[in-house]
């Protein structure tokens, strides 16, 4: 099911305004569509990326440039009946690839849940920097803070 099964092709494409609806049900299947929040009281669409499958938004990951050098990422998520098939790894690539293309050099990841944040270790270079305490019911809600990490986008490969 990633982009290289002809039989189900997977793209990866900004963020339009009518894809709310469906981004807000991706996000809703891991607690994060409170948005506004004092978690996340804004998600901006220019910033972000959606996964279609079969025309449909399966997938989304956004991002917030903070300065010509740093920005961070706002949310990622995937729906449960397509996890596991390399969805989250495509967008959590093209924000990466769009962000170097920027010139950010730093881009941090909050994260909760354990296996997200080794695999934002294994698979994307970033090292644990500190923690934050969730201000919100936000995610895994029996975790109350968040893991802050680190990857430098000047080790990231650009994308052609």
């Amino acid at each position: 099911m990633d982009s290289s099964d002809s039989a189900t092709p997977v793209t990866i494409e900004p963020a339009a305004p009518g894809d709310w609806p469906e981004i807000m049900a991706v996000l809703k299947t891991v607690n994060m569509h409170h948005v506004p929040s004092p978690e996340m009281p804004e998600f901006d669409l220019a910033c972000a990326f959606v996964a279609r499958l079969d025309g449909r938004v399966v997938g989304v990951a956004g991002y917030k440039v903070l300065s010509p050098v740093a920005a961070k990422t706002t949310l990622l998520a995937v729906l449960p009946e397509v996890r596991g098939h390399g969805i989250g790894r495509l967008l959590q690539e093209r924000r990466m690839d769009a962000l170097a293309q920027l010139g950010v050099r730093t881009l941090t990841t909050n994260a909760d849940r354990p296996e997200t944040i080794a695999w934002y270790e294994k698979h994307f270079g970033y090292r644990r920097v500190g923690t934050l305490a969730k201000l919100h019911s936000f995610g895994r809600e029996d975790i109350h803070e968040w893991t802050t990490l680190e990857t430098d986008l000047t080790c990231w490969r650009k994308a052609p």
